[in-house]
């Protein structure tokens, strides 16, 4: 999505400095090595159910990035990154997570959020069977370096995470990684060793399970909707 995101986009920007783009577009997924709470760096509360803005509310946060102009190419290209991500997992969680799997419909069974982190994988899957794409990709971040002044990642912070991207690109499009990933979400949701087996060993099965519950019309409608909301939203930030 980030490659396709900078084609549609054709910004100087963000093609001076596709690097800072990509390595911005999966920075709000840097709690990974930080620890922190998911909403300080989405910006968005899992638990409130009334309208949010993302983007917005990033902004209040820290105003000193609102004004796209006054910032360095690498920052602008990076922040440019950063809100495509906040506006598409803005749009997952209200399109997608809450209409299929939340407790709306699975009340406290854990099988929702499951099946959600399966529907997830897959769809990073997906974009990862694009040869072209995702070769540069990997040519574009072996190259670039986290010069991004964000207030709100430090700078060593930001290059360990680079390095975790660049890993992760390198990656096959296979579901190698799923049953190691899954391991500990599946034990914190409560499901016991002989169950995570059976789920990571029976990838179609935990797979055909999704799709029932999210067909590929729903999710070919949010990538539509998510993409164009995303480079509206982008291209509003750095006119």
């Amino acid at each position: 999505s980030a490659r396709l995101l900078a084609d549609r986009l054709a910004h100087r920007s963000v093609d001076a400095d596709r690097g800072s783009f990509y390595l911005g577009s999966t920075a709000p997924d840097i709690r990974v090595i930080t620890r922190l709470t998911r909403s300080e760096y989405h910006f968005f509360a899992l638990d409130e159910v009334e309208s949010q803005d993302a983007v917005a509310r990033l902004f209040e946060t820290h105003p000193a990035l609102r004004g796209a102009v006054t910032l360095d190419v690498p920052t602008r290209a990076f922040m440019a990154g950063y809100l495509t991500h906040l506006v598409m997992d803005q749009d997952y969680i209200e399109g997608v997570y809450r209409r299929h799997f939340g407790s709306a419909m699975w009340g406290e069974d854990p099988r929702g959020n499951v099946l959600d982190r399966v529907l997830q994988f897959e769809m990073e899957r997906r974009e990862r069977e694009h040869p072209e794409a995702i070769d540069e990709i990997r040519t574009v971040l072996a190259d670039a370096s986290a010069t991004a002044d964000v207030a709100f990642i430090e700078r060593e912070t930001l290059e360990r995470w680079l390095e975790v991207v660049r890993d992760v690109a390198a990656q096959p499009p296979t579901w190698d990684r799923f049953p190691r990933m899954m391991s500990n979400h599946l034990q914190r949701a409560g499901y016991g060793e002989d169950e995570i087996a059976a789920i990571c060993n029976d990838i179609p099965a935990i797979l055909a399970e999704t799709l029932d519950h999210v067909s590929e019309a729903s999710i070919d409608e949010f990538l539509e909707l998510t993409m164009d909301r995303s480079l509206a939203r982008v291209r509003e930030y750095l006119q």
